[in-house]
């Protein structure tokens, strides 16, 4: 079952919450700073199942669109 991971990052100085996505045996972070955009694309990601084999290319073509 695929999660959201959220993070704070440190950009020059500014604390900022960033969101990506896990797996049972992997993690992606910061793929976006959009939180509902994120838990979409678990909920998305769960419906289908989506195999962590494929997750960087998911993750990949989250990021591009």
């Amino acid at each position: 079952m695929w999660r959201i991971i959220e993070k704070e990052i440190d950009l020059n100085g500014k604390s900022i919450k960033t969101y990506g996505i896990g797996a049972e045996t992997i993690e992606i972070n910061d793929i976006s700073t959009h939180k509902s955009e994120v838990e979409k694309f678990v909920n998305l990601l769960n419906r289908l199942g989506a195999s962590e084999m494929h997750a960087y290319d998911l993750a990949d073509d989250f990021m591009e669109r």
